[in-house]
């Protein structure tokens, strides 16, 4: 290109048509045009990003209580910095939980019901109060400030998910799931069950009932099904903290039959507990202590019979809002040796909620099966996957690597002649 220009321009030097000042200048203004054309082009790129991410922004009521705030102008849209910098003052001594409402709108808080009574009856009697009629993507302002940030869901009767914990400077963010039909039915189920969760939290704690991000996943409401038959076995239950059913236990093979369960708290029932299952000799109890995790799962470890401790690290766990079920648990001794002693059982299910929320003989919920989602048929399968795919791909490579002659019959020279005579 610059040789291009230098020939060009020493062509015109020489026909004298073109002096050099004003070759230059006429180079020089056609540079400078196209650089006002380029950055007028970047201007309006610039403007319709901004556009854009205006449009972009979302822009919707928050109701606060719990803890004082200061009131803004209703006709005055508050900044997503703005409104961040007052939650990053609130969790300084505040937990904050956030209750995400799918399409909520400034119309919704004019709801009511069949008896013209207000959708929110709870929330109207809460003190202090704030009511920010837009505010920019309050979601996201509490997830930037918070260093600890949970996320759990509760149903209409205001049951959490999993047992969420209080702890200053968390931010829990809190779905719905939805079972109702009309706007009006959820609304006044929502206002309940967040009645009920407030009553629930011992420390200082601020709430926000905002509208969920347009890209969060609305939560589906799952019908309950039967995880495990609960008859030719034998079932355990302990108030709401505990329950168990298996319908066969064995030591070495060996079937015995267990008479009562005992349950003895730690010294942190709400983390740990200990089962005691007595047997008709006195010596022969089985005993294991149920743990539970900051992760929200429950796990059996120090399972012991008849003075042996069998080996249960990472088997026997689950989430507290699930069963663990397995069909056939076998749990082994150390060796001692070369020999094992075993503990196994048949259609085991057990469940610790560790929340004070389930009610005593709760049912078992969702079952957390001790069989892996990758089994050998599988691996196998995926096995030949990969070895089909292997194979395409390398005979793709090689259809591609087809080329072309490089050196053809040259028309100057001479012409190959090819005799062909009959047989």
């Amino acid at each position: 290109m610059i040789w291009s220009v230098i020939s060009f321009f020493n062509f015109f030097v020489r026909k004298r048509k073109f002096c050099p000042p004003f070759f230059v200048c006429s180079l020089s203004c056609l540079f400078v045009r196209r650089s006002c054309a380029a950055s007028k082009m970047l201007w309006k790129s610039l403007i319709a990003l901004c556009v854009i991410g205006a449009a972009l922004a979302e822009q919707t009521p928050v109701f606060l209580w719990g803890a004082n705030s200061e009131a803004k102008p209703s006709l005055k849209t508050v900044p997503q910095a703005e409104f961040a910098d007052q939650l990053a003052a609130l969790l300084k001594d505040h937990m904050v939980v956030a209750f995400e409402e799918n399409g909520l709108s400034t119309k919704d808080f004019l709801c009511s019901n069949s008896q013209s009574q207000s959708c929110y009856a709870q929330l109207q009697g809460v003190s202090p109060k704030t009511y920010y009629t837009s505010v920019e993507n309050p979601s996201e302002a509490l997830r930037s400030v918070a260093a600890k940030r949970e996320h759990n869901s509760i149903d209409a009767s205001g049951r959490f998910a999993s047992p969420a914990k209080c702890s200053v400077g968390t931010a829990l963010f809190v779905s719905f799931e939805d079972d109702e039909d009309t706007r009006e039915a959820v609304l006044e189920s929502h206002d309940s069950a967040i009645a009920a969760i407030s009553k629930q939290f011992e420390c200082k704690v601020a709430y926000l009932y905002l509208a969920a991000p347009s890209t969060a996943p609305v939560v589906q409401r799952r019908t309950r099904r039967d995880t495990a038959a609960t008859t030719g076995g034998t079932m355990w239950v302990s108030g709401n903290q505990f329950r168990m059913f298996y319908t066969s236990v064995s030591y070495n093979r060996v079937p015995f039959s267990v008479n009562s369960i005992s349950i003895v708290n730690g010294t942190t029932p709400a983390t740990q507990f200990s089962v005691k299952l007595a047997t008709a000799d006195a010596d022969k109890s089985l005993t294991f202590d149920v743990v539970y995790s900051d992760g929200g799962y429950f796990s059996l470890t120090n399972v012991a019979y008849a003075g042996q401790t069998f080996r249960s690290t990472g088997i026997i766990n689950a989430p507290t809002t699930f069963s663990y079920a397995c069909g056939n648990l076998t749990l082994e001794t150390a060796a001692a040796n070369g020999l094992y002693n075993s503990l196994s059982f048949n259609s085991l299910q057990i469940q610790a909620p560790f929340s004070s929320i389930y009610k005593e003989g709760f049912v078992f919920g969702d079952s957390w099966d001790c069989v892996g989602f990758v089994s050998p048929a599988i691996l196998m399968g995926l096995m030949v996957v990969v070895i089909l795919l292997v194979i395409i791909f390398i005979g793709i490579c090689w259809m591609m690597d087809i080329n072309t002659m490089d050196r053809f019959d040259d028309p100057k020279g001479k012409t190959i002649t090819i005799n062909a005579g009959a047989e």
